[in-house]
């Protein structure tokens, strides 16, 4: 997945440290985000193959690995968390965080069939706290005393969006202020239409179809039944 500044790649062999770096207590992005896993390599890149998470690369468009982004299932059907880091402070506040955020969501979204997708910041991190501001995501709540840091315990946001929502931030207003990415179609609906018009006349010209056996032998059977 390719924004204006970052690509989004599923991770390989050589990445899962890389993340496990990022994600561990003390590191600078667990630190702004208030959240962190004590897992090595071979952990997180478990939890991945087991499905439990599903994490990408961040890469900037030279092909610098600079951080990653996550999501799994919360809720009900059709509910995801998802999470990021930008893994050296040099390049935060740069857009590619959030970039990355907005490329995962629309993934999800229009790749995953999402309803409803959720972010949690920590409260004493403004800059991230700004840009939410700035999108169509909804303050769903506070998690009290969430997160720990310089020795006293912070407030947590939840924030989240559904589907319409979301579709609806794709549409430049005076509102939706940043970041309106919206992911290319996988299909093009020119080759959707088409494929429903070749279907379409294969069938006017040939009328084969599992249907059509189906209402044969049910009219077979009917017949049978009424003779008898």
């Amino acid at each position: 997945m390719q924004g204006r500044l970052v690509t989004l790649e599923w991770p390989g062999d050589d990445d899962w440290a890389a993340i496990a770096s990022w994600l561990r207590p003390g590191s600078p992005a667990a630190v702004m985000s208030g959240d962190w896993e004590l897992l090595g390599a071979a952990d997180v890149e478990q939890a991945n193959r087991s499905g439990r998470v599903s994490h990408m690369v961040i890469r900037t468009h030279d092909g610098e690995r600079i951080g990653t982004v996550s999501y799994q299932r919360t809720g009900r059907i059709g509910g995801y968390s998802v999470g990021g880091a930008i893994g050296t402070p040099e390049l935060w506040r740069r857009g590619y965080g959030a970039e990355a955020v907005v490329l995962l969501v629309d993934y999800l979204f229009h790749q995953l069939d999402a309803h409803r997708v959720q972010v949690t910041t920590a409260a004493y991190n403004k800059s991230i706290i700004r840009l939410m501001t700035k999108t169509q995501f909804v303050v769903e709540g506070i998690l009290r005393d969430h997160c720990y840091l310089d020795g006293a315990y912070h407030d947590a946001i939840v924030w989240g969006i559904l589907r319409d929502e979301h579709y609806a931030s794709l549409k430049p207003s005076a509102t939706n202020r940043v970041l309106a990415v919206g992911l290319e179609d996988f299909v093009t609906e020119d080759d959707k239409v088409q494929a429903r018009e070749i279907l379409a006349g294969h069938l006017a010209e040939t009328g084969r179809s599992a249907v059509a056996a189906f209402l044969d032998t049910a009219a077979s059977a009917g017949n049978e039944r009424g003779a008898a």
